[in-house]
């Protein structure tokens, strides 16, 4: 018998080695074996001494048994190497070919395919620390015509003191885990005894069989329906309402709770986070384990170990019966069901987005209502559990919040005034934390004081708080977030930019199919200028284009009517306008500090050939631009302005530097409020607009450069004009 073999056995518990050699070798042949073993005598039952017998020599006893074959070994193995209490993580799965079933994917993942797609992807695992290593799948198992299963094994690494060199040490444990997944009920199933390893394995999935993996939620209505009430032992009732003053969580354990808990007072508004089942493994139901059912987290599991064989049956019909129910709510169900399937709280793309649960809580809330108004055909739908505070201090860094108060004159909610400047647009509140909100002007940054509202028509608005007149408008990427999330979770009902939007007043969410979303546009989404972009620069030529940039002026110094059309036709790049002589038909003209923009030229949008853009250019600026600076208050100035002229289609700020989030979330939202669409050409953009220019030209850097500094030079002796 080969040690290599027995070795196996190392991973199994050392009860199911005993039983091994109980049933494959003789009392006297195995008193012999313990004796050359061990060096001592055997002086109770057999049965007894073993049952103090490490581990390791239970092996060496097993591998000097030729009675016990490789085939035997294999088999106790395979029965045996999951863990002693199996769990089950539930995920609901769609692919997204739409006509894959079950037979297709195992048919085209025969012969340890599915286990080399997923180790291509499991080998690119970086982990955060040294406690675990290796995740690699190893074998697969057709367990029935719909189901396959895979197997993997990893590393985990323990650490302690040795006592004999009293010096830190650590040893590597080697674990067994399995998922199962089927196409024709629609589910995943991973099983694994570290949780952490879920995530890793899921999203591997996802990658190599193109298809769709959510973690569910198994709600307190599929528990009920799957699970036989008489059968509960033990359940956990939580409060949805901690300000309630009653107990935040309960638990109560009884062997007729079944019965009971349906007579408890005062925990009717209560939720049921987990219980606790007897459950009968075996088809005769002589065979019990108690079962654990985690509605959060999706995840059963049992307190007894299974053999693979006994697991696979029980596990299969018991996780086909919540993922059927789960499913059919999905077909037929309403939308709250729906969203409480999901458990999206752990969706991916939420969780990089979010940081907090109550961050999580309102965009979800927000998404559900956006759903809501696909489906039911409605415009607006009120977040019933959501004050306007909650969600104005939770979404804060996610829109842009303005100030939209009821005029009772007007009978409608107005637009107000800024006292100091008369801006009507850009009325903006502030909340920060442990701080009362407070209403600024973003144009001259002045506070609205409570008493001095008012509305266009000069009507005088009574405040009592200014979370009485809020408009919430979600930035870009909150938008993104919404599309994302409503696609992977609700493709029929889908969610298009480019063609919907939603806002929010007070705790109100409006949807629209006549306005879009999609306001602010990349250069690199625009096809015309694909010659411009479409291009590489290696890193030493970008550096010498940084030194163009930050020369660049908003006017050169000899700036005028006459100079700016002979430069039109020159070679030549003297400020920041004229590398777009040399791929739009912008024409040049003397930049003044009252004009309202500084570029302009037709461009291929909105369906138009001919739609006019008109740029607002400024200057290098080494740091991003925040709405307080004075940069920021001119190009607000002259935005707004063109905000409101009916013959300009798209705006754009044209910058030799960046924006910061928040003046960039300003911007689109007064072009979206005046129907106008945002280019944005700062300092990425600029770097390939000059490049261009420059190659257009046949000149060089350093020529440029040497011209920039010397018009430099002369616009500081030139007095100002």
């Amino acid at each position: 018998m080969s040690g290599k073999s027995a070795d196996k056995l190392l991973h199994v518990q050392n009860g199911v080695i005993r039983h091994l050699l109980y049933t494959k070798v003789e009392e006297k042949e195995l008193i012999n074996r313990y004796r050359v073993i061990t060096k001592s005598e055997v002086k109770k039952k057999i049965q007894d001494v073993l049952m103090r017998l490490d581990k390791q020599k239970l092996v060496e006893i097993v591998n000097i048994s030729p009675e016990i074959t490789t085939a035997d070994i294999e088999t106790c193995f395979e029965d045996n190497r999951y863990s002693r209490r199996p769990n089950f993580r539930l995920f609901m799965l769609r692919p997204h070919d739409p006509q894959l079933n079950s037979s297709k994917f195992i048919a085209s993942n025969k012969d340890e395919a599915a286990v080399q797609k997923m180790n291509v992807l499991l080998k690119q695992i970086a982990y955060p620390n040294d406690s675990i290593s290796g995740l690699l799948a190893i074998d697969q198992t057709i367990v029935n015509p719909e189901t396959l299963e895979i197997a993997f094994k990893y590393q985990e690494r323990y650490n302690f003191i040795n006592p004999e060199s009293e010096q830190s040490d650590f040893i590597y444990e080697l674990k067994f885990g399995f998922l199962w997944i089927n196409l024709d009920q629609r589910f995943v199933s991973i099983s694994i005894p570290t949780e952490s390893l879920v995530g890793n394995i899921s999203k591997t999935l996802e990658s190599a069989f193109n298809c769709f993996v959510s973690p569910v939620n198994i709600t307190k209505k599929t528990v009920d329906t799957v699970f036989s009430k008489e059968a509960m032992k033990r359940t956990t009732l939580s409060n949805p309402d901690p300000s309630s003053g009653k107990p935040n969580k309960a638990t109560f354990a009884d062997n007729n709770l079944g019965i009971k808990v349906s007579q408890l007072e005062g925990f009717e508004e209560y939720d049921s986070p987990s219980s606790v089942y007897q459950e009968a493994i075996d088809e005769d139901g002589d065979f019990f384990s108690t079962l654990g059912v985690n509605n959060d987290k999706g995840k059963i599991y049992l307190t007894r170990q299974l053999k693979a064989s006994e697991m696979r049956r029980w596990g299969i019909w018991r996780i086909g019966q919540i993922m059927g129910h789960i499913n059919s709510i999905q077909e037929n169900g309403e939308i709250d069901e729906k969203f409480n399937t999901f458990g999206l709280e752990e969706d991916p793309d939420l969780a990089t987005f979010a940081t907090s649960n109550d961050e999580k809580k309102v965009i979800l809330e927000v998404i559900k209502a956006v759903v809501t108004c696909k489906v039911k055909k409605v415009g607006s739908f009120k977040l019933l559990d959501l004050n306007t505070d909650k969600i104005v201090g939770v979404m804060k860094k996610h829109a842009l919040t303005r100030f939209y108060p009821y005029c009772e004159k007007c009978d409608h909610f107005s637009d107000v005034v800024c006292s100091q400047c008369g801006n009507v647009d850009l009325l903006e509140i502030s909340v920060k934390k442990g701080q009362s909100p407070r209403v600024f002007c973003s144009l001259c940054h002045n506070d609205l004081k409570q008493d001095s509202v008012r509305c266009l028509m000069d009507h005088k608005i009574r405040i009592d708080t200014w979370y009485d007149g809020v408009l919430v408008n979600p930035k870009s990427t909150l938008i993104g977030l919404v599309d994302k999330i409503i696609n992977k979770y609700f493709p029929n009902e889908g969610f298009t930019q480019e063609e919907e939007y939603f806002y929010l007043q007070n705790n109100v969410v409006h949807y629209s199919t006549k306005m879009s979303s999609k306001v602010m546009f990349k250069v690199r989404e625009l096809d015309q200028f694909k010659p411009v972009w479409d291009r590489t620069i290696t890193p030493k030529r970008r550096e010498e284009l940084a030194e163009v940039l930050s020369l660049l002026s908003e006017k050169c110094s000899k700036h005028s009517v006459d100079a700016c059309q002979a430069c039109q036709h020159e070679k030549s790049i003297g400020c920041i306008m004229k590398p777009f002589v040399t791929f739009t038909n912008h024409t040049l003209h003397p930049h003044h500090g009252q004009e309202y923009g500084d570029i302009s030229f037709t461009i291929n949008m909105l369906g138009m050939d001919d739609a006019v853009f008109v740029g607002i250019a400024k200057s290098y600026e080494k740091k991003p631009i925040k709405p307080t600076d004075k940069k920021a208050y001119e190009m607000l100035q002259q935005f707004v302005y063109k905000c409101k002229d009916t013959t300009v289609n798209v705006l754009g700020i044209v910058v030799a530097g960046d924006l910061e989030q928040g003046f960039v979330a300003t911007l689109q939202d007064l072009a979206r409020r005046y129907g106008k669409k945002v280019v944005m050409w700062t300092y990425e953009e600029l770097i390939l607009a000059v490049d261009y220019a420059i190659r257009s030209y046949g000149l060089s850097i350093a020529e440029v450069v040497t011209e920039l500094k010397a018009d430099v030079v002369r616009r500081k002796q030139k007095p100002a004009s």
